[in-house]
C-alpha cells in the first residue's frame, strides 16, 4: 500500500514538473513562425477532406447525371474546394484576431517595461480572451513588482552614496587636523631629528590625505590622471620638504594617461618614500628626479638618487632610510610590483603590471561626475544583494 501510494505521488510529481516547464518551441522544420506553421497545419488538416468531397461529388455527379459542360464540372469539382479555402480563411483570422493581436500587444506592453516604462496598464486587455486578461494581469504584476525593487535600489544606492560621501569627507578633515598638528609640533621643536622626523611623519600623511582627496573628488571612477596626481604630489613634497634650510629640486617627467585610482594612490606613497629616502641620504642639495611611464600593460615609476639596492640601505646609513626601504618594499608588495634597475645610472623603478592604461583625453583630465562609471556597478550589486536578503 506505501510503495503503491509512493509510485502514485511519484507520478504526480513528475506530471506536474512536465506541466510547469513545457517543452520549449522548436517550430515545423526551417518554421519558426506561429502564424505560417499554424496556416500550413490548418491547410494540411482541410486538404485531404476538400480532395474527398471534390472527389465525391464529381462522383456522385457523373452517376446521377450526365453533366451537359465543362463549366458544370468545374462547378461540382471546385464547390467543395472552395468551401475549405473559406474554411482556412476563417480559421487564420479567427487565430489572428484571437490569438496573434494579443500576443503582440503583450509583445509591445513588455518592450515597454523593459525600457522603463512602469506606468503603462494593459487596459487593452480587458476585451481579450480570459487567458490574455490572466497573461497580462502576470506582467502588470512583475512589472509593478519591478518598479518597486528598482525604487528599492535607488534608495539604497543614494543612502550608500552619501554615507560614502560623508566618511570620505571625515576622513580628508582627520588627516588635515593630523597634518596640522605634526607641522605645528615640527615648527615648534629645537631638536633637528624632532623636526625631521615629524616632516617625515608629515609628508607621508600629505601622500595619504593626497590619494583620499582624490577618492572623494572622483567617487563614481576607477581610474586617475597621473599628470594631475603626480604634479599634486611634487607640488606638496616642493612645499614639504623645500621650505626648510635643504635645497630642493623635483624634476618631475609624467607620461599623461589614466590608471587605477588605487594603484595611483599607492603609487604615490612609494614615491613619497623614495624622495624621503633620497633626502636623507644626502647632505646637502639634493636634485630628485622622478619619472612616470606607461606600456602596454604595466605602469612604471622611477626615481633617482635612489640609494638603495635590492639587498637593502648602505651599510651605516640612518634609521630613517632603513624605514624609507622597509616601506618601499611593503608598498611593492601591495602592488605587486618588480623592484628593479632604472632606466638611467643610480635610478631605481617599480613595474606595476595592470590591465593596457587607456590614454588620456586631450586636456589630460579624467572623468570627473559621471555617474555610470564602475563602482556604480558594484555598490549597485552589493546594494542588490542587501535589498534581496
Amino acid at each position: 500500500m506505501t510503495q503503491s501510494a509512493t509510485a502514485e505521488t511519484s507520478g504526480q510529481s513528475r506530471t506536474q514538473r512536465r506541466s510547469i516547464h513545457p517543452r520549449a518551441w522548436s517550430g515545423i522544420g526551417p518554421l519558426r513562425s506561429l502564424r505560417a506553421a499554424l496556416l500550413i497545419l490548418t491547410t494540411l488538416a482541410i486538404a485531404p477532406m476538400m480532395l474527398f468531397a471534390s472527389s465525391m461529388a464529381i462522383l456522385r455527379a457523373s452517376e446521377t447525371e450526365h453533366l451537359p459542360s465543362i463549366a458544370a464540372w468545374l462547378t461540382v469539382s471546385a464547390l467543395p474546394l472552395m468551401i475549405g479555402i473559406a474554411a482556412i480563411l476563417v480559421v487564420s483570422l479567427s487565430w489572428e484576431a484571437l490569438v496573434m493581436n494579443w500576443l503582440t500587444y503583450l509583445e509591445r506592453l513588455s518592450r515597454a517595461y523593459a525600457r522603463g516604462r512602469y506606468s503603462l496598464r494593459p487596459r487593452r486587455l480587458q476585451q481579450a480572451p480570459a487567458e490574455f486578461q490572466a497573461l497580462g494581469q502576470a506582467v502588470e504584476a512583475m512589472a509593478s513588482a519591478v518598479e518597486h525593487r528598482d525604487q528599492a535600489l535607488r534608495e539604497a544606492l543614494d543612502e550608500q552614496t552619501v554615507l560614502l560621501r560623508e566618511v570620505h569627507h571625515r576622513v580628508k578633515n582627520n588627516l588635515q587636523i593630523v597634518g596640522s598638528l605634526l607641522s605645528l609640533q615640527a615648527q615648534r621643536s629645537a631638536d633637528p631629528a624632532v623636526r625631521e622626523a615629524l616632516t617625515d611623519a608629515l609628508v607621508r600623511v600629505d601622500a595619504i590625505a593626497l590619494g583620499q582627496r582624490f577618492m572623494q573628488a572622483q567617487e563614481d571612477e576607477e581610474q586617475v590622471s597621473t599628470t594631475e596626481l603626480f604634479e599634486t604630489f611634487v607640488r606638496q613634497c616642493r612645499a614639504r620638504l623645500g621650505a626648510g634650510r635643504r635645497l630642493l629640486d623635483i624634476e618631475a617627467e609624467i607620461a599623461p594617461g589614466l590608471i587605477p585610482l588605487e594603484t595611483g594612490a599607492r603609487l604615490v606613497m612609494l614615491a613619497a618614500e623614495a624622495l624621503l629616502g633620497a633626502c636623507h641620504a644626502a647632505s646637502g642639495p639634493l636634485a630628485f628626479r622622478l619619472e612616470v611611464r606607461l606600456e602596454d600593460d604595466a605602469v612604471i615609476l622611477a626615481w633617482s638618487p635612489a640609494p638603495e639596492s635590492d639587498s637593502g640601505p648602505a651599510p651605516g646609513s640612518a634609521p630613517a632610510n632603513r624605514v624609507s626601504y622597509d616601506l618601499i618594499q611593503g608598498y611593492a608588495r601591495q602592488l605587486k610590483a618588480t623592484l628593479e634597475a632604472g632606466p638611467w645610472p643610480g635610478a631605481r623603478q617599480a613595474r606595476v603590471h595592470l590591465g593596457r592604461p587607456q590614454p588620456a583625453a586631450a586636456n589630460d583630465t579624467a572623468p570627473v561626475g559621471s555617474r555610470q562609471g564602475p563602482k556604480f556597478f558594484r555598490i549597485l550589486d552589493r546594494t542588490e544583494r542587501g535589498v534581496a536578503s
